[in-house]
């Protein structure tokens, strides 16, 4: 009975580590689209289509207006490329000062839109940023709660 006993820790230890090492792993296999709600991981020129298709249809951009925040969301895009793969080898504070660059970044994207916008066009703009700035504070949004992924 003692050694069914000791033999059911380990197995459980082994099982605990196990599990442990799958959660932390940074190189999972990517996942397909539909498993866990995650959406599929796509390049820069499909992020920038789908940033703009979200426009036209939220704001009902014109084709010039849509010619000229394709390219506003393409110029951005190279930068922010760069700068979310060096975040995971960064420490807390260039973490920091990498999120404040992109925050500076988006805030100049976001200026550079409202300049091709209508007025009311800008004003449905803002509420979209504002909506999408309580959801970011809220954590909803993210995957697996408040804390994003584990």
């Amino acid at each position: 009975m003692k050694k069914l006993g000791i033999l059911l820790v380990v197995l459980l230890f082994v099982s605990g580590i196990t599990y442990a090492q799958e959660r932390g792993s940074s190189e999972r296999p990517s996942k397909t689209a539909g498993q866990s709600g995650e959406r599929p991981k796509m390049n820069p020129e499909e992020m920038v289509k789908r940033q703009t298709q979200r426009l036209v249809e939220e704001l009902k951009l014109t084709k010039d207006q849509e010619a000229k925040v394709t390219a506003i969301n393409k110029k951005y895009m190279d930068k922010q490329t760069g700068d979310r793969s060096k975040m995971r080898t960064a420490t807390d504070e260039e973490r920091t000062k990498m999120f404040a660059e992109m925050k500076k970044n988006q805030d100049e994207k976001n200026k550079e839109i409202k300049a091709v916008l209508t007025p009311e066009q800008v004003k449905v703009f803002d509420e979209k940023l504002k909506k999408q700035e309580q959801m970011r504070k809220s954590g909803q949004g993210r995957p697996e709660g408040p804390g994003g992924p584990q």
